[in-house]
């Protein structure tokens, strides 16, 4: 049996590589790509491409459910984290209308995973290492607590991603000018200071299965471009083992959850939450730890699947372009989408 796969934002970087990820499986799977532009760069890689419903928009539910139907979809990955709670949230309507399994962990995890105060509130009230956090009420409350806890300090929005709207600052005039630029502000206590290149940060999956069971985790040191993971070591980072296994048994994950942390002065701290599939979904997928496959093999396929042993390894990102000749944007409105060229650079 092949099952088809339809992996939403399909021109973002995590919709991409779950589809590459699903590329190397073991499973016999056809990739849907879909996505809300035809102008996004997945669909002109792989040979089907479905134009979906901004999740936004009045009906999008009742849109939803048509294209997958009609593209006669077994499982959907969300590869985009603006479709989330879309997702979350309408995922037994949505399964019960197609047959199909969104792979997607329930509401209250994904408000956890979307909202960093949530994320540390959940730690602390778990007894996990954790930054201890405040919501300050103006840029003074703010000051008047960094110079409690004494500078520098982490200054970040709620809800923001990779990296955006995140200042360590070291004085109150710092403070203050950043203040004005973050939404929804809040403060933490820096766990430990970033250096350049791989240093103290880490970048971790943990699949949870349609047993209940934790497959993982897989764990690698990174450096950042742009918030992003760009160099990754790869490695069974031991002392992390205890610390991700705690945080998969206590919320009620359904397939992938990724923690981003810092190991400071006092060890392994988690700062970020994302309650689906990652950036580096494809690079521990290449060294052997296939979120795309585990969830599918576990939730979908009813199979009991156990953690697999991930090679180590270093992974290096660069740009790539995809090419569509003879044809413009005004073209792209027809279905299906041209095959696209990736040149052989290297």
């Amino acid at each position: 049996m092949t099952l088809r796969v339809m992996v939403t934002g399909a021109g973002s970087g995590v919709g991409q590589g779950v589809a590459k990820a699903l590329r190397i499986s073991t499973l016999p799977v056809t990739v849907i790509f879909a996505d809300i532009d035809p102008l996004n760069p997945g669909f002109f890689r792989g040979e089907h491409a479905v134009l979906i419903p901004r999740v936004e928009n009045e009906g999008a539910r009742e849109a939803m459910i048509a294209v997958i139907r009609a593209a006669r979809v077994d499982a959907v990955m969300v590869g985009s984290v603006f479709d989330l709670v879309f997702f979350a949230e309408n995922r037994e309507r949505i399964e019960k209308e197609t047959g199909a399994k969104v792979i997607v962990s329930p509401p209250e995890v994904v408000r956890i995973g979307l909202d960093k105060w949530l994320t540390a509130e959940f730690l602390r009230q778990a007894g996990l290492p954790h930054a201890e956090s405040y919501l300050p009420g103006d840029a003074a409350d703010a000051c008047a607590k960094a110079r409690a806890w004494n500078y520098p300090v982490v200054l970040k929005g709620r809800k923001g991603r990779a990296s955006r709207e995140v200042h360590i600052v070291r004085s109150d005039d710092d403070l203050k000018g950043a203040y004005r630029t973050v939404r929804e502000p809040m403060l933490q206590r820096l766990i430990a200071e970033p250096v350049s290149g791989l240093g103290v940060e880490y970048t971790c999956g943990i699949v949870k299965g349609g047993d209940g069971r934790v497959l993982g985790p897989a764990t690698a040191r990174r450096s950042l471009r742009d918030g992003h993971s760009w160099v990754m070591e790869v490695e069974a980072f031991e002392g992390l083992r205890p610390l991700l296994l705690a945080i998969g048994e206590r919320l009620p994950i359904v397939g992938p959850f990724n923690v981003q942390l810092m190991v400071g002065p006092d060890g392994p701290v988690p700062f970020e939450f994302n309650p689906r599939f990652s950036g580096t979904t494809p690079i521990r997928a290449h060294f052997g730890f296939n979120e795309p496959e585990l969830a599918l093999r576990s939730i979908v396929l009813n199979e009991r699947v156990e953690s697999p042993v991930t090679r180590r390894g270093m992974a290096f990102r660069y740009h790539e372009e995809v090419f569509v000749d003879g044809i413009g944007a005004a073209d792209l409105a027809h279905r299906p989408c041209p095959r696209g060229v990736r040149h052989d650079w290297f």
